[in-house]
């Protein structure tokens, strides 16, 4: 219910083979979460996991055909539209898998519920790459981890 806020989708065409999710178009692999992650079918993405015991949420977006452009503070803030309430917590930039992105971690309002978000946008070559994580504040940090090993899995094709 979280997740679906945030518009985010399931396995869409991609393969899943030995737990590693490789994107239709061959531009990326990903490491799928732990068993109490289950996929979830969603508009907008490419992948989305629900822990129902926890009521959280991981996605991930890639737009390779028409990404917004601009500097990636100001391009990240679509991950947190439909939040009301924001809070920004943490802000920084990142790197991930050699790709620079920014990370931001905030707590909000989603369907009048309170939630804590960490969103990272990576660009890399033409695509804007969209990790999400949501979860209510009572189970962010017992299910962080899980999201921050799916970020780290995350590893581009050679060729952007």
């Amino acid at each position: 219910m979280l997740l679906a806020g945030l518009a985010l989708s399931a396995c869409a065409a991609g393969s899943v083979r030995d737990g590693t999710y490789r994107d239709p178009q061959n531009r990326f692999t990903v490491s799928l979460p732990p068993a109490r992650w289950q996929p979830v079918s969603l508009d907008g993405a490419g992948l989305a996991f629900r822990a129902p015991a926890l009521g959280a949420g991981i996605g991930l977006r890639a737009d390779c055909h028409s990404p917004e452009s601009g500097p990636l503070p100001a391009v990240a803030r679509h991950l947190f539209f439909g939040l009301i309430d924001k809070q920004i917590e943490a802000h920084e930039f990142v790197s991930v898998a050699d790709a620079h992105g920014v990370r931001t971690r905030l707590n909000a309002r989603l369907d009048d519920r309170p939630v804590t978000v960490d969103g990272v946008t990576v660009r890399r070559g033409p695509c804007l790459y969209d990790f999400v994580f949501v979860a209510p504040p009572e189970h962010f940090e017992n299910a962080r981890p899980d999201f921050d090993a799916f970020l780290r899995s995350w590893t581009p094709s050679a060729a952007p």
